[in-house]
């Protein structure tokens, strides 16, 4: 696989509304495209035509230019796919499991041991080889299906919130496994509406709203078309807030509002107060932020928080008029 493309992908499920519309997307190889929008805005539905399990009403999906849809029992064995509400059997073990799966792959004995093996290493579940599947924790069961999605080596990789139970630590290891999955030539589409998941992380962004994409192309260049350029951070003053104000402002911070450092506590008079939050706009990036840390410490204010309220997706989904996404 070089590449998949949607053409002028339509699906409705009702007749009335559509689930997607004038879809046209493309997936290249070794890259991580991440599919974004809220709850209900044809994600899911995008995950199943792109895996052939839905036929589109209109348009089709081409892999290198061919139809997939004539194809799509040979193409099935070439993608790896983790749907929403992924089956898992509680009764068998975790390497019976992916032995189960590597199997009907047809992958012979000892080739499926082995990559049941890379497998459980790789999702930090080989300690649980033996478990039952019904015993493990929610983070546990969603590693493991997300290793089943791996276990024949596809060429194209389609996650629909593979995030979903994972605690920080496990989310951070899967964005390592996916990076070095893509550096090795997988296609890869991760379905969330959890944008700060996805920053630094992805290549291309394409952000579907009422099943319809609104924005398509690569994260930087979006990023800069939509000028996140001064990206919202909260500044968490015990000492010298008129004085962390001014430096801010001699430095092209913009400075939002003035808020309450703790709940409870009255509104701080940005003229007379010593403390408080301050939502601040810095240009830049996250090195613009830094020397600015640094220059509050140097003018002796107390500084105990600089940190960024979201993530640079969220803020071009913010440029657009968007709220409904975390």
């Amino acid at each position: 696989m070089q590449q998949v493309e949607c053409r002028q992908i339509r699906h409705s499920y009702d007749g009335v509304r559509d689930a997607v519309t004038e879809l046209n997307l493309t997936i290249r190889r070794g890259e991580v495209l991440a599919l974004i929008g809220p709850n209900g805005a044809g994600k899911s539905t995008t995950l199943r035509i792109l895996a052939t399990l839905q036929r589109p009403d209109a348009g089709n999906v081409a892999w290198d230019g061919k139809d997939a849809w004539e194809d799509r029992f040979e193409i099935r064995r070439r993608i790896g796919f983790l749907g929403d509400g992924t089956a898992l059997y509680p009764t068998m073990t975790a390497a019976g499991y992916l032995r189960f799966f590597a199997e009907c792959y047809g992958q012979d004995d000892a080739t499926a041991r082995k990559r049941v093996d890379e497998l459980l290493s790789m999702f930090d579940l080989s300690s649980k080889a033996s478990a039952f599947i019904g015993e493990m924790s929610k983070g546990m069961r969603q590693r493991l299906a997300i290793a089943r999605a791996m276990i024949h080596d596809p060429e194209l990789l389609l996650l629909d919130e593979p995030a979903d139970g994972l605690d920080p630590l496990a989310r951070r290891q899967l964005r390592d496994i996916l990076r070095s999955v893509a550096e090795r030539g997988v296609g890869i589409v991760v379905s969330s509406h959890i944008l700060r998941e996805l920053d630094g992380f992805v290549d291309t962004v394409a952000l579907i709203q009422k099943g319809k994409l609104e924005v398509h192309g690569n994260v930087e260049e979006v990023i800069a078309k939509y000028e996140v350029g001064r990206r919202l951070h909260e500044v968490h003053i015990t000492r010298g807030l008129q004085r962390a104000i001014e430096i801010l402002r001699q430095h092209e911070g913009l400075v939002e509002r003035v808020e309450p450092l703790h709940k409870g506590e009255p509104l701080p008079d940005p003229a007379t107060a010593d403390r408080g939050l301050l939502k601040v706009r810095i240009h830049g990036t996250e090195e613009r932020a830094a020397h600015l840390l640094k220059q509050l410490v140097l003018a002796d204010v107390e500084v105990i928080a600089l940190a960024k309220v979201r993530s640079d997706l969220e803020d071009v989904y913010q440029s657009m008029g968007r709220d409904e996404v975390s």
